[in-house]
């Protein structure tokens, strides 16, 4: 179940999970190699690093350019998974950000999918990819591409929280860790109680 994340006076909804799908063809008819993912999530994290969080857009429009009155969230972090790019966006508190958090508190998957320019060539590989932000849309062109809106932030800061999430992603693959993901969550809950 999704829950939004409580800072001040305020809750902000943060999406959390694959960006961008590598080494598979996407909708579009194009195909990430995976140095191309790693060398845009260099791109945002250096950003990020230089400027503050990287802002997005609801669904993609015509240009390369961001506008103010289109951004819905701030991308907070990505990293490499694999062959993919993950990472955590939040969701603002006005304007297109609103729609997002309506949309989420609806049940809805939201999509994110890649914004930049690059070469593609006639198999659909890209080259020479220059990112510029991950928008949300509603239909995404790589197939996987809706993180979830979790809880991900209040987990990452309780040593037992860390322990979750690692079981949260293999529980679905790995029988064993299932076994241990009730305790583990139960070590998180009783430590989070402790930090209100």
């Amino acid at each position: 179940m999704s829950e939004a994340i409580k800072e001040g006076d305020q809750k902000f909804w943060y999406l959390k999970g694959l960006f961008i799908e590598g080494e598979v063809k996407n909708h579009n008819g194009r195909n990430y190699p995976e140095g191309e993912i790693a060398n845009a999530v260099q791109q945002i994290n250096n950003r990020i690093k230089e400027f503050g969080p990287i802002a997005g857009e609801l669904d993609h429009p015509e240009g390369l350019n961001i506008n103010f009155d289109r951004v819905s969230h701030a991308i907070t972090e990505m990293h490499m998974e694999g062959n993919n790019g993950h990472g955590t966006m939040r969701v603002i508190n006005a304007g297109m950000g609103l729609i997002i958090g309506g949309c989420v508190e609806a049940g809805m998957r939201v999509g994110v999918s890649s914004r930049g320019s690059g070469e593609v060539d006639g198999t659909g590989n890209v080259s020479d990819f220059d990112i510029v932000t991950v928008d949300a849309v509603i239909n995404p062109s790589a197939p996987h591409a809706y993180p979830n809106a979790t809880l991900a932030e209040a987990l990452d800061n309780s040593q037992h929280g860390k322990e979750t999430i690692h079981l949260i992603e293999y529980v679905h693959d790995d029988p064993v860790a299932q076994k241990y993901l009730v305790k583990a969550l139960t070590k998180f809950i009783s430590e989070f109680k402790e930090m209100k």
